[in-house]
């Protein structure tokens, strides 16, 4: 059974423009970000995490993962069993959507789908773009209404 977690107000979004490197030493420059995410993925140890920094109530949230591993020529497809599901995410909230082994995910190539609900954005099918290892901190869906690089969405229905 998946252990569903909700956290409120634990993650900040930081533009790669403000972050600091290691030790806090400077990043190379980089062009100012002027837009906020509005979904977006967080990582906390090897829990990953969708934030609704939008401004209301997701009314559902679905997320399942899958990936492959490669042997040889070989490839072998895996996928989750089960999904996990929440209701009436508030905004500020972040839900626990999967979870990582550190060492025996290594090998993996995996990638999220999520599927959210919501009064303005209507009914997406979201997939995070595939990472060796697993997904770490994504943008989404972006505040002028554009996926992140190689996010692909998919709009089901508006509302």
């Amino acid at each position: 059974m998946k252990e569903h977690k909700t956290k409120e107000n634990a993650f900040e979004w930081v533009p790669m423009h403000e972050r600091k490197g290691r030790f806090g030493a400077p990043m190379p420059p980089r062009k100012p970000e002027t837009r906020s995410p509005v979904l977006w993925l967080a990582r906390d140890d090897e829990e990953l995490y969708l934030v609704n920094n939008s401004k209301e109530p997701l009314e559902f949230v679905m997320a399942d993962s899958g990936g492959f591993q490669t042997l040889d020529d070989n490839a072998a497809a895996v996928k989750s069993e089960t999904a996990y599901e929440y209701k009436n995410v508030q905004p500020g909230h972040a839900v626990k959507i999967d979870e990582y082994d550190g060492f025996y995910d290594l090998d993996y190539v995996l990638q999220v789908y999520i599927k959210v609900q919501s009064p303005s954005l209507g009914t997406l099918q979201i997939a995070s773009p595939p990472e060796k290892g697993g997904v770490r901190e994504t943008v989404l869906l972006w505040d002028s209404g554009e996926p992140e690089k190689y996010v692909s969405i998919e709009t089901l229905n508006h509302g």
